[in-house]
C-alpha cells in the first residue's frame, strides 16, 4: 500500500526536474528570451 504514495512523490519530483530543465534550456538561448520579452512588451 505504501508503493503508491512513493510512486506519486517520485513522479512529482520528476515533473519538477523536467520543468526546471526546460527553464534552464530556455534561458540558455538569448534569442528566445528576447522574443518572449518583445511579445510581452507588445501587450502594453
Amino acid at each position: 500500500m505504501k508503493a503508491r504514495p512513493l510512486l506519486l512523490k517520485t513522479l512529482g519530483w520528476l515533473a519538477v526536474l523536467a520543468v526546471l530543465g526546460a527553464v534552464f534550456l530556455a534561458y540558455s538561448q538569448p534569442s528566445l528570451m528576447q522574443q518572449l520579452a518583445d511579445r510581452l512588451w507588445a501587450c502594453f
